[in-house]
């Protein structure tokens, strides 16, 4: 699975989303995948009860989310979405505001840690690439961004 070449694939990247809770900005990142058949609609559905379970386990860094439920939650293909959000999301006391979204669906335990959350880290290793992928207006820009 490879962050780039997912992304154009599925056509999943949305840029200056409107969102107005978290739950929303979940549902805009993960129907990109529902749309592009790389998860099934119930993915949603565990990432929200996961989250009402636990918190918001995926906020890895500062403005940075990476939804993400279970393999068995519905996942059909390794894949990933990326929304940028117009104005940034509460995420919870402990997480603060989200401005973008990386979902990550895979289809194993072993796709996830070896290369979803690896290219993700990779991405904002560079933490200049936040500001940057917030301020892109074009799918391009994102994408010229995405070693």
């Amino acid at each position: 699975m490879n962050l780039k070449n997912s992304l154009i694939e599925n056509d999943s990247i949305a840029i200056d989303q409107m969102a107005t809770s978290w739950e929303e900005a979940i549902k805009i990142s993960t129907d990109l995948l529902v749309k592009s058949g790389a998860i099934e609609e119930r993915y949603y559905d565990d990432i929200i009860k996961k989250t009402l379970e636990y918190g918001p386990y995926y906020v890895i860094m500062p403005e940075v989310a990476m939804p993400h439920a279970r393999p068995e939650s519905g996942v059909i293909k390794d894949s990933f979405s990326l929304v940028t959000l117009k104005d940034p999301v509460f995420f919870g006391e402990d997480a603060g505001h989200v401005s973008i979204l990386i979902t990550l669906a895979a289809t194993s335990a072993d796709s996830h840690n070896e290369f979803g959350l690896v290219q993700v880290a990779d991405l904002f290793e560079d933490e200049e690439n936040i500001l940057k992928i917030k301020n892109a207006k074009t799918k391009e820009e994102i994408l010229a961004l995405i070693s």
